[in-house]
């Protein structure tokens, strides 16, 4: 059974048994190819920041857990405060670098203050394609 679509002049539009032409397919495919190219790339995109991201949150941790560490047991910085700068694997901490990190803590003595101490730690990730450093400051107790 044919079945005639007529447009409102009473022409003839299409016989519902024509089907689909091979260009319509063409483009129909080009468009989706085209999406999903653009949605691959933004889904990459936000993969490599998420990466990113997740070592910059390690290394900002592990800053902050020292700081916290050497503020909380100030026995660790007996006989160190006086060499000015050591690398954080010379102290017994509790917390471990994570992977691709190392850590310098500098001390320097807050004037004005007996047995108090002015650190700044920097950790920087040397794992990976991206560097990121990471730098804090605070004041902690001297045995």
């Amino acid at each position: 059974m044919k079945v005639l679509l007529l447009n409102w002049q009473g022409r003839r539009l299409r016989n519902k048994e024509d089907g689909i032409s091979l260009l319509e397919v063409v483009v129909s495919l080009a468009l989706t190819l085209v999406l999903v190219g653009g949605l691959l790339n933004l889904l990459m995109l936000g993969v490599n920041n998420v990466s990113r991201g997740g070592g910059r949150t390690a290394t900002c941790i592990y800053a902050s857990s020292l700081l916290e560490e050497m503020k909380a047991r100030p026995e660790l910085l007996a006989g160190v405060v006086d060499l000015g700068t050591v690398r954080a694997d010379s102290l017994p901490f509790l917390q471990s670098h994570p992977p691709g990190a190392e850590a310098m803590i500098e001390f320097k003595p807050l004037e004005g203050a007996q047995r108090l101490c002015v650190v700044n730690v920097k950790v920087l990730t040397t794992g990976g394609n991206h560097q990121w450093e990471e730098c804090l400051v605070g004041v902690v107790p001297v045995p």
